[in-house]
């Protein structure tokens, strides 16, 4: 009888250390899901926050070309009519002006080529931004249910 209580209480013993290992490693798990959580959300963040200094850019771009090529007509107008007396420098400003609305449009055109480029790119980022974040929201409540 003395055996059979002895081997009774060593299987006791030896399911309650495979209770106590078993709960020892899927905390472990759990710690390091969270971890990895933890820096997905992190990753997540920075990303959200570069896509909203890339947006910041390409208006501001925009904004600037914007800005000169409004000035260029009243600025046209002014040399127009400060060297509206003299033809020799009336030939030289407009061969000037032309050539500076030439380049300023030729700018203006490349910024919004940029711009189209920079837009799909936003839009794909902003939608991997969104299934990353849905992907994060069902891991923390798997998390949850650990």
């Amino acid at each position: 009888m003395a055996a059979a209580v002895s081997s009774r209480s060593r299987g006791a013993a030896g399911g309650l250390f495979f209770l106590f290992t078993l709960l020892a490693l899927v905390c472990t798990a759990a710690s390091l899901d969270e971890n990895n959580l933890k820096n997905l959300k992190e990753a997540v963040q920075k990303a959200e926050q570069d896509l909203d200094k890339l947006k910041a850019q390409r208006d501001t771009a925009s904004e600037l070309i914007n800005g000169f090529m409004s000035l260029l007509d009243p600025t046209m107008a002014f040399m127009r009519k400060a060297t509206e007396g003299s033809p020799e420098y009336s030939a030289f400003t407009e061969e000037y002006l032309k050539s500076t609305k030439g380049f300023m449009e030729k700018v203006k055109s490349l910024i919004d080529g940029d711009n189209q480029e920079l837009d799909a790119k936003i839009l794909k980022w902003e939608n991997d931004l969104r299934a990353s974040k849905k992907i994060v929201q069902s891991l923390e409540e798997y998390h949850a249910e650990l």
